[in-house]
């Protein structure tokens, strides 16, 4: 593995299937139910009460909360292996965010009760739910240093390194840059700034309703340059 990858690492968090051996895998798929799903429907939305872990069998799903003007602030984007409700097994809060498909996407969900059966069993599945937990919550640390400490172009790379889907799929982050600009807590003169200037540096490019990134390791070598210190 690439050092820049190892670095890289801590923006992508492992799915919660990548702890799992495939004999624990199909065990927990026997005991959920599977949701097909087309691009942009929703498959939760905040405030849902639905006890149970949800977990992206292919496909893709985006969370966020549409703000009061009907912006989108997105706070993940979740590939194949990767899950999402998991605090509704263990408190009793409903569900926090809006999530919806990205593509044709398939979703397997883990009744409380059943997923808590699973744990008392084999406490392996409890374990590989805590690191990927634990690894999407660094995340959004990272999140909140672009957003508290870095300057304005640095901060919008990050978050664009942060949202940029893993591979196999393609470097871009698919929404619109008013929605990006409202994640980031910024004005759409400012985003349009920071996007400009890093797309004359040739590290994005922008696309109608979605913003590639060029190179993922140009960028982040960028960044680390323009960030050390903070």
């Amino acid at each position: 593995m690439r050092q820049s990858d190892m670095d890289l690492s801590r923006f992508r968090p492992q799915p919660f299937l990548d702890f799992l051996s495939a004999d624990q895998i199909a065990r927990l798929k026997a005991e959920g139910y599977r949701r097909k799903l087309s691009d942009a429907q929703f498959i939760y939305s905040r405030g849902d009460m639905d006890p149970g872990i949800s977990i992206i069998e292919s496909g893709a799903a985006r969370a966020g909360i549409y703000g009061s003007e009907g912006e989108f602030i997105l706070t993940s984007f979740l590939g194949p292996g990767h899950s999402f409700g998991e605090f509704t097994v263990f408190t009793e809060v409903p569900l926090s965010h809006d999530i919806s498909a990205v593509g044709p996407t398939t979703v397997i969900r883990i009744p409380a009760e059943k997923f808590l059966e699973l744990g008392q069993a084999e406490p392996a599945y409890l374990a590989a739910l805590m690191r990927a937990t634990l690894m999407r919550s660094h995340v959004l640390l990272e999140m909140l240093h672009a957003i508290r400490i870095l300057p304005l172009v640095p901060r919008v790379a990050k978050f664009l390194l942060i949202l940029t889907p893993p591979p196999p799929a393609k470097s871009k982050v698919r929404f619109k840059q008013s929605d990006l600009a409202a994640t980031i807590g910024l004005s759409r003169a400012s985003m349009n700034r920071a996007l400009t200037d890093l797309e004359n540096r040739g590290l994005i490019a922008r696309h109608y309703g979605a913003i590639e990134v060029r190179s993922v390791d140009n960028l982040f070598a960028w960044l680390q340059h323009e960030s050390a210190g903070y």
